[in-house]
């Protein structure tokens, strides 16, 4: 990334509970490009609950849209807590699925 690039990754203790917690068996990866006049993109991972319901475990913003911020934040994410999902659903292009691929390894399914 270069000095004026900018990338944010939240991830909170109830979040990072969830995450521990479910994040074994699916999580979807969802991208919303250009969600601002600023530029910025927001990616989301969810993992499904034990009633199958979706809960937003971590946030992505960043204003790049190569696989490079998203493996930063992923590698954040591993720091916090280690995951290997039987399901990886993700919307975006491969960029965001080679990126958890990356930090994760590979998936199941």
């Amino acid at each position: 990334m270069k000095e004026e690039d900018f990338l944010l990754v939240i991830m909170n203790s109830s979040q990072k509970e969830m995450m521990r917690s479910y994040g074994n068996d699916v999580i979807c990866l969802d991208f919303a490009q250009g969600i601002n006049s600023c530029g910025f993109d927001l990616a989301t991972v969810l993992v499904l609950d034990d009633k199958r319901d979706l809960f937003p475990a971590v946030f992505i913003l960043s204003n790049c849209q190569d696989s490079v911020p998203s493996t930063i934040a992923f590698e954040a994410v591993k720091e916090q807590v280690a995951v290997k999902p039987e399901v990886l659903m993700s919307d975006d292009t491969e960029s965001f699925y080679n990126a958890w691929k990356s930090v994760f390894g590979e998936n199941n399914k």
